[in-house]
Order: C-alpha cells, then sequence, then structure tokens
C-alpha cells in the first residue's frame, strides 16, 4: 500500500466519512457544566454539516451563537460531549485531522519579540516546510498581506488590524486545503478587508475550501457559496445565499409627488413605510404583491407617479427574520 510522508493512506477516510467533503459533522455536540453549580451550558448541539471540497463556507450568528465552540471543536482545541466530525476524511482530534489545515482564532497570540518576518518563518517550518523554503514563503506573503515594507518590525509594535493580517498569513504560508477563519475581519478597516476579501476568493480560485465565521454579513454575502446559520448553539438554516435571500418577500419603493395628504388606508399600515422627502413622498412596500393596489390607490388620489424600484432582500433581511422566528432577535454585535 502506497503511504504518505507520515505513514497513513492518503486516501484512507474513516468508515462513513463523505467522500467528497471537507468538513463532515454529525450529531456533534459540546455541553459545559460549572465545576461549583453544576449548571449545564449549552455551548453546540447536534450539529450536522457538510462544507464540499473548494467551497467558501459562511457561518453566520450572532455573538455567543457557538461559531467559535464549533470551530475549536473541529480544530481539536476542545472535545466533544458527543457526536463525530472529520476533516479532509480525518476524524477531528487526531493529528493527521490538522496536517492539511490552515487556522486563524478570533483572538491569535503571537510571540511579540519577534519580527513579522521571524514569525511568519516560524510558523511556515512548523508546518513542515524547510529552512529555505519557509523564508522565501515569508518574505512573499509578509507582502502580500501589505507588511512587507517593515519585515524587521517586531510584532509588539504591530497595531491590532497589522496583527490579524500577520496571522492570516500564517495561517496561509504552507498552502493548505482547507482553511477554517474564526472572524476573519475583526479589528480591519475598510482597505484591510477588501485585502481579505481578495485572499479568501484567491484561495477559493486555487481550490482551496475555506470555512469562516463572521457576523459581518455584506462580506459573507459577497463571498460564500453556501452559509450556514447557527443561533443559541443550533444550526437552523443551511443553503447558498441566493437561496435564503430569495426565501424573502421583496420589497418595493414607490416614489410620487402630490401625495402629502393621502391618508394610508387602515388595511395597509404597518405593511407600507411612508417617508416625506422634499421632493416627493416614498411609500415601501412590504410585500410586492400588493404593488398594483397601492399604484391605483395612488393614481386615484391624484398622486403623479415618478419611479416604482423593486428593493433586493439581503442576507441581513433573512438573518434578522430567521433570528425573530427562532425568538432571538437580537442586535448583531
Amino acid at each position: 500500500m502506497i503511504t504518505d510522508e507520515h505513514g497513513s493512506a492518503p486516501d484512507a477516510r474513516a468508515p462513513g466519512t463523505p467522500a467528497g467533503a471537507a468538513v463532515s459533522a454529525r450529531g456533534l455536540t459540546k455541553h459545559y457544566r460549572h465545576p461549583w453549580t453544576l449548571k449545564l451550558t449549552r455551548g453546540l448541539t447536534d450539529l450536522n454539516l457538510e462544507v464540499g471540497r473548494g467551497e467558501v463556507f459562511g457561518y453566520l450568528g450572532p455573538n455567543g451563537a457557538g461559531k467559535t465552540t464549533t470551530i475549536k471543536l473541529l480544530i481539536g482545541l476542545l472535545r466533544p460531549t458527543s457526536g463525530e466530525a472529520w476533516l479532509l476524511g480525518k476524524p477531528i482530534g487526531s493529528e493527521a485531522s490538522r496536517r492539511r489545515i490552515g487556522f486563524l482564532p478570533e483572538q491569535p497570540y503571537f510571540y511579540d519579540s519577534l519580527t513579522g518576518r521571524e514569525y511568519l518563518e516560524f510558523a511556515a517550518q512548523l508546518s513542515g516546510l524547510g529552512g529555505q523554503e519557509a523564508s522565501t514563503r515569508a518574505r512573499h506573503w509578509l507582502g502580500r498581506v501589505g507588511l512587507g515594507e517593515r519585515p524587521r518590525l517586531a510584532l509588539r509594535k504591530y497595531s491590532k488590524g497589522m496583527l490579524q493580517r500577520i496571522g492570516l498569513a500564517a495561517a496561509l504560508i504552507h498552502d493548505p486545503e482547507l482553511v477554517i477563519l474564526d472572524e476573519p475581519m475583526s479589528g480591519l478597516d475598510p482597505f484591510g478587508r477588501r485585502d481579505v476579501r481578495e485572499l479568501i476568493l484567491e484561495q477559493r480560485d486555487r481550490g482551496t475550501t475555506v470555512l469562516f465565521s463572521s457576523h459581518i454579513l455584506p462580506d459573507v454575502e459577497m463571498l460564500c457559496d453556501r452559509v450556514g446559520v447557527v443561533l443559541g448553539g443550533k444550526l437552523v438554516r443551511t443553503a447558498t445565499v441566493n437561496e435564503l435571500v430569495a426565501s424573502q418577500q421583496q420589497r418595493v419603493e414607490v416614489r410620487c409627488v402630490g401625495a402629502p395628504l393621502i391618508e394610508v388606508p387602515a388595511r395597509w399600515r404597518g405593511r407600507i413605510e411612508r417617508v416625506e422627502l422634499p421632493e416627493g413622498t416614498t411609500f415601501v412596500l412590504a410585500d410586492e404583491r400588493e404593488v398594483n393596489d397601492v399604484l391605483a390607490w395612488l393614481l386615484a388620489n391624484g398622486a403623479t407617479l415618478r419611479a416604482v424600484t423593486p428593493q433586493r432582500a439581503s442576507l441581513e433581511d433573512f438573518f434578522l427574520s430567521v433570528a425573530e422566528s427562532e425568538g432571538q432577535s437580537r442586535r448583531m454585535a
């Protein structure tokens, strides 16, 4: 039998593991019990999840929903209470499951006496690269994340955004097959967020699987092939961004003049938002199916139409509606 350099068969998989999945979890559960009060806290309950190879998957939820718990379970920093999971066909918790992944935690720790270049060389060698290759890649990635102009600057002098960039470079320096990022946009300005988005898209183009958690919904909507929504430690929905957005009723904006004194009929109150502006009146309809009736009502009352504009639902609209239906309508931090 042919084996890799670590002595294991490269295509060997645990029995029952989905062959095409980069990440697979079945019934993955993590509960915490307080050592004094014995009170049970449910961090994650019965997670069933599959992320295909080459996919960018967004893991969404408010703070405290279970995103970081899930990631720590997958990479072996926590042991599950029950259930099982695999990374690239290898069971979580095993050394083999971590050989081909790159990871950036939400709050990474750095040896702050090292320079950026030294840290990346260290990370590369820990990932199995030789000294010359580690040095070459460290120089490349330092420049790629926008830190190449000051390679000898100690990490203790880095800003939060700079540390986030160097951490991302360390996660990618060894060309992993699976990249797991916990809140990768945290602490970044708009330029930094743009750079991270470009890096994630580059990884997808080269066939790398990317799983990242976030509560910055516009970035998720822009990047992801599919998303999963986790609330209260439970995965409540998984679908493509287009499927999630299409499931929302589409709003319509109607702009007109000559309608400031027209009173909205009682049957539409709560479903039509009215905004008075210097250039006219705007009505926002919550349900596009009512647009013909609203237009007929406006015209019958002497209003002059200026525009009828469909408003595409966003991922944020979907998330808030799901959170409300689950009784967890809390503001995302």
